[in-house]
C-alpha cells in the first residue's frame, strides 16, 4: 500500500515546514477530523480564532493516524543571509537549500519512491527535486501543523507531532557547496 506524504510551508516568514505522511485512509482520517470537527477558516492558525486552534489541539493530541514533523528550516532567510555573504543570487541559494532538503527527506526515510507527494503552491518549488502534485487534503494538514507549533502559548512538547531543526545544517551545506564553486 502506498504512502501519501504532505509537505507544507504556509507562511514564508515563519520558515517552518509541516510534513505529514500516513495511508491514504488515514489522511482522509485526519482530514475529516480537523476540517470538518474544528471548521479552520484557513490553513494558518497563527492567524486563526483561539476556539478554532483549541478544537484541533484537541484533536490531534487524542490521536490522529499519521506521522507528523516540523521542520525549521528558514530557506528564505539563509537565502537572505548567504546570497549576500557570498554575492550569490537568492534564487541558487533557495535552490540550494531545497535540494539539499529533498536529499535529507529522502536519505532519513520521509520521503520513498513509491510515495504518492502533495506539496502547497508555496513548496511547488520541491517539484524539479521530488515528484508531486500541488495541493490535496495531505498537504492541508501539514500545513495546519507547520503553522499550529507557531501559535504562541502552544506547548510544542505535549504535542504529537516531532520537531527537526536543519536550519544550521541546511546552511553549513549551501556555504560549503559555493564555497567549492568560487
Amino acid at each position: 500500500m502506498s504512502r501519501v506524504v504532505g509537505l507544507s510551508m504556509v507562511r514564508w516568514d515563519l520558515g517552518v515546514i509541516g510534513y505529514v505522511s500516513a495511508t491514504q485512509q488515514g489522511i482522509d482520517t485526519a482530514y475529516s477530523e480537523i476540517f470538518l470537527r474544528c471548521y479552520p477558516t484557513t490553513i494558518d492558525v497563527t492567524r486563526e480564532m483561539r476556539g478554532k486552534v483549541a478544537c484541533i489541539l484537541n484533536v490531534i493530541n487524542r490521536g490522529l493516524p499519521m506521522n507528523a514533523v516540523v521542520f525549521f528550516l528558514d530557506p528564505y532567510g539563509i537565502a537572505n543571509d548567504v546570497g549576500t555573504k557570498y554575492g550569490v543570487a537568492r534564487g541558487v541559494v533557495l535552490n540550494l537549500v531545497y535540494s539539499w532538503f529533498t536529499n535529507y527527506l529522502r536519505s532519513n526515510g520521509f520521503l520513498r519512491n513509491l510515495d504518492v507527494v502533495e506539496l502547497n503552491e508555496e513548496l511547488k518549488i520541491l517539484t524539479p527535486f521530488i515528484k508531486a502534485r500541488v495541493g490535496g487534503n495531505a498537504s492541508k494538514i501539514a500545513g495546519i501543523i507547520a503553522t499550529l507549533v507557531m501559535v504562541r502559548g502552544v506547548d510544542k512538547q505535549k504535542l504529537p507531532i516531532s520537531i527537526v531543526d536543519l536550519r544550521n545544517d541546511a546552511e553549513e551545506y549551501v556555504k560549503n557547496t559555493l564555497k567549492k564553486d568560487m
